[in-house]
């Protein structure tokens, strides 16, 4: 499965690989923006899903890999007896492409 990118009505990229599906607006240099976003989009999931086992269960200490998997587990840990890192999927996906959206 490969990763759908479109320009939807309005300007704004749609982005989809999988479970992951982003509409993604931008000001200033759409073009570089979403350049940008589309090439860290490329890989985000297999590299969620190299650590999805962990991802589902309860925190355990040890430090993730990825950028995504790491920005899940800060966000859980405060509530680490009631969700798992999974819970923070979305804002984590978000959160790491607007990065490199302004990384550029």
């Amino acid at each position: 499965m490969s990763i759908q990118a479109a320009i939807l009505p309005g300007g704004r990229l749609h982005l989809n690989h999988g479970p992951i599906d982003l509409v993604i607006g931008a000001e200033g240099d759409r073009q570089a923006a979403f350049a940008a976003a589309r090439a860290r989009f490329d890989g985000l999931l297999e590299e969620l899903v190299a650590e999805l086992p962990r991802l589902r269960a309860p925190l355990d200490g040890s430090p993730f890999a990825g950028p995504v998997a790491r920005r899940m587990a800060a966000a859980v840990r405060p509530h680490a007896g009631f969700v798992t890192p999974m819970a923070a999927v979305a804002g984590a996906v978000a959160d790491e492409i607007l990065a490199a959206m302004r990384a550029g």
